[in-house]
C-alpha cells in the first residue's frame, strides 16, 4: 500500500479559502445563476463547453473565485470571461443581496489534473 501524501501550505496543489456560512450561501446562489448568465456573454466557439466546478467567496463578500473547466475550447478560455467580468457581475447582482457588487475572478480548475498527477505518483 502506498504512503499517503502529505502537503504543507507551500507544496499543496490548492488550498481553498475558509468560508463563513453566509459566504457559503452566497457561493451556492452564484454557482446556480452564473451558468445562465454566461450564456449571454460567451459562445462555445470562444470558450468551448464550460463547467462551473466550484465557487468560493471571500469573507468580506468582495471577491468571488469561480473555478471552471472547458471541453473542446482553447487552452486560455478564461480571458474572454475575464473581459466580460464587470458585465457578468452587474447582471449577477440582480440575484444576490450584497451592499456592493463582488469582483469576479475566473480561474481554471486544476483539480482533475492534480488528481491524475497524484494517481501517477501513487502507482
Amino acid at each position: 500500500m502506498a504512503e499517503p501524501l502529505i502537503f504543507s501550505k507551500k507544496t499543496a496543489p490548492y488550498l481553498p479559502m475558509k468560508m463563513s456560512p453566509r459566504s457559503q450561501r452566497l457561493a451556492g446562489i452564484i454557482e446556480e445563476k452564473i451558468s445562465l448568465i454566461l450564456q449571454h456573454y460567451v459562445t462555445p466557439d470562444e470558450v468551448g463547453f464550460l463547467t462551473v466546478r466550484s465557487v468560493e467567496v471571500s469573507g468580506d463578500l468582495g471577491i468571488v473565485d469561480i473555478f471552471m473547466s472547458s471541453i473542446g475550447g482553447p487552452r486560455d478560455f478564461v480571458s474572454p470571461l475575464q473581459k466580460n467580468a464587470g458585465k457578468i457581475a452587474r447582471e449577477l447582482s440582480q440575484f444576490i443581496e450584497t451592499r456592493r457588487v463582488p469582483k469576479l475572478r475566473f480561474k481554471i480548475d486544476k483539480s482533475v489534473e492534480n488528481m491524475e498527477k497524484l494517481n501517477k505518483i501513487q502507482s
